[in-house]
């Protein structure tokens, strides 16, 4: 029997990329929670409804899933500071709905590597968390949602790099395009992460649901710790455009609608222990997402 998987925030940049992983495979049928019809989505089998809303989420409690992959939240640092209400219903009451309603054998919830001030870097599934904004403040709260509402959870704290369908404004999209025509640009040399893309998070993903590994909390990041800059500088290096147009510059937090944290660099030696096989390194993100360039 094919095994039931549902993931929220199919539309999305994670969503859509989660969804082509599992879609390559015959033994899953694939459901998908969008807020707006996406004609984009194909294969999947389709509901378009707000997740802060109970009565849209209780609509499809009758489906028991063997995985629920809760991709959907709002990611726009400045709105959620702007916009709290907004924050707090995408990304606490609608996983609370998600974990408390629906019925699946695994849950996974993508958090973020954000829920960490930044001031030590190399953070470890118990390091202390402290968010500097609303937007990882919520996120943090959606972890003790997913906690407190079942024990066959899987946390994934992370920060994704790929693209969108027309190109948006994340950071790899922005270096990409401002690079392709040219544009000088600056670099946070003074700002430390570890990304993953967001091919490699899904097939991750999919194996967490084939394998039997522990619940719990996990940092899914890339090997590699680098500086924005440095990773502006791996986008000019894999695509051929000029590195001279990147200027280092030192990032501040002044006159900021959101503060940031300047070192959010996860250590990963807990997911490399459960799949031991995984490439979690950088340069197979940016062979991945040239691949997935190139087919688009």
């Amino acid at each position: 029997m094919n095994k039931n998987v549902l993931i929220t925030g199919v539309s999305g940049m994670l969503g859509k990329s989660v969804c082509r992983s599992f879609l390559k495979s015959e033994k899953y049928h694939v459901y998908g929670i969008s807020r707006k019809v996406d004609y984009s989505v194909s294969g999947v089998t389709m509901f378009y409804g707000d997740l802060s809303s109970a009565d849209f989420v209780n609509s499809i409690d009758h489906i028991f899933f063997d995985a629920i992959i809760h991709c959907s939240a709002e990611v726009n640092v400045n709105l959620c500071e702007k916009d709290r209400d907004l924050a707090y219903k995408s990304n606490v009451e609608a996983t609370m709905n998600v974990f408390s309603i629906l019925k699946a054998k695994k849950y996974i919830y993508i958090s973020t590597d954000s829920v960490f001030d930044g001031d030590n870097g190399d953070y470890l599934e118990n390091s202390k968390v402290n968010p500097l904004n609303y937007y990882a403040e919520t996120k943090f709260l959606g972890e003790n949602a997913v906690k407190e509402c079942t024990p066959s959870y899987y946390i994934l704290r992370t920060n994704i790099y790929g693209f969108n369908k027309p190109i948006k404004n994340s950071l790899f999209e922005w270096g990409y395009s401002e690079l392709n025509k040219g544009i000088e640009l600056n670099g946070f040399a003074n700002m430390f992460f570890n990304p993953l893309y967001v091919g490699q998070l899904a097939e991750l993903i999919e194996q967490i649901v084939e394998k039997d590994i522990e619940f719990g909390v996990y940092n899914t990041s890339c090997d590699d710790k680098i500086s924005k800059y440095d990773f502006l500088q791996k986008i000019a290096r894999e695509f051929g455009f000029s590195s001279d147009l990147i200027k280092p510059v030192i990032f501040k937090q002044t006159d900021l609608i959101a503060k940031r944290a300047l070192n959010t660099t996860l250590n990963n030696s807990k997911i490399h222990k459960a799949i031991k096989t995984f490439d979690f390194s950088i340069n197979k993100g940016f062979s991945m997402l040239k691949k997935d360039l190139k087919n688009e």
